[in-house]
């Protein structure tokens, strides 16, 4: 099934730019940009666990924890 969509011109652009760069056709591209939001969307929970204990540097956590309540 095809559907029309209206967008701005600047947007037309950067797709068209990105569209002919990769070889695809518009419907490929949106996949891509689609599929690549969903995977940055995860990527902080893909990193859960990832860091060792021992890597951690407490003082710099505190730090940063401070300030953010601080802010807040």
């Amino acid at each position: 099934m095809v559907k029309v969509i209206t967008i701005m011109d600047d947007v037309y652009a950067e797709l068209y730019s990105l569209k002919k760069s990769k070889g695809m056709s518009f419907t490929q591209a949106i996949r891509f940009l689609l599929k690549e939001r969903r995977e940055e969307s995860r990527g902080l929970i893909n990193l859960a666990g990832s860091i060792e204990d021992k890597d951690i540097n407490r003082s710099a956590v505190e730090k940063i924890r401070r300030e953010y309540n601080r802010v807040r």
